[in-house]
């Protein structure tokens, strides 16, 4: 049976987050808010995690990596090779709605990159409730969005051939404003054909934006491989 605790403010309830550790550490699979969206979550040092995600999201290619979601920068350099100038980007854009690439080492977990990577995703989240079970599990997760583009694009394309107002409007652009099953955790649960063991609700409704992404495996260089529309300085 599934369960959702609401965790709204900047002060999470240290019981939930007793259940969240437990249910982690278990080996299963949470719903996390973030600044950019809902996701799947699981502990990425648990053999289960990997798994888990790809059961529910079956539409992600099993050979596209699943990101990090580190506290801080020093459990960022406890799974991937991060260089002066890399942490240098860091430090400007995290924590918040960006991905870094960077280079894997030897403690990178080998089931974030796939087999034959030798870059790995990191985030850290700025949202208080991502923060909190963070500090408390002191260990990164392993995350992807509870849908993707192409998942999103179905679901509106599908809204606007049934003229659903509930989850389309022709007179707005700003999809995250929308009443849609991604934005509620009672929407997440409803959708999810495979049973969540725990969904962590925040401030909803919660909109689902994808993270920019950059690349830093070049030592003092930076590409945008994916702008999210998130304002960020230029290097």
């Amino acid at each position: 049976m599934s369960e959702i605790l609401v965790c709204t403010g900047k002060n999470v309830n240290t019981r939930h987050l007793a259940r969240i550790v437990s249910a982690a550490q278990n080996g299963d699979i949470f719903v996390l808010p973030t600044e950019t969206g809902y996701c799947f979550a699981g502990l990425a040092e648990h053999k289960a995690t990997h798994a888990g995600l790809l059961k529910l999201r079956e539409a992600h290619p099993r050979h596209k990596p699943f990101s990090l979601l580190c506290r801080d920068a020093q459990q960022i350099s406890q799974v991937a090779l991060l260089s002066t100038s890399a942490f240098r980007v860091l430090n400007r854009v995290l924590p918040g709605p960006f991905t870094l690439i960077l280079p894997i080492h030897k403690n990178t977990p080998k089931m974030s990159t796939g087999e034959f990577r030798r870059t790995v995703g990191v985030r850290m989240s700025a949202h208080p409730v991502a923060q909190a079970v963070l500090d408390a599990l002191a260990a990164p997760l392993m995350v992807t969005s509870v849908t993707d583009a192409d998942e999103l694009a179905h679901d509106i394309n599908g809204a606007q051939n049934r003229q659903d107002v509930n989850h389309w409007s022709e007179e707005s652009e700003a999809f995250e404003h929308l009443n849609a099953w991604w934005t509620h955790a009672e929407g997440i649960l409803e959708h999810c054909h495979r049973p969540i063991p725990l969904i962590i609700a925040g401030e909803e409704p919660l909109p689902l934006r994808v993270s920019t992404i950059l690349d830093l495996t070049e030592d003092g260089e930076v590409k945008v491989l994916r702008d999210g529309g998130w304002d960020y300085e230029s290097f």
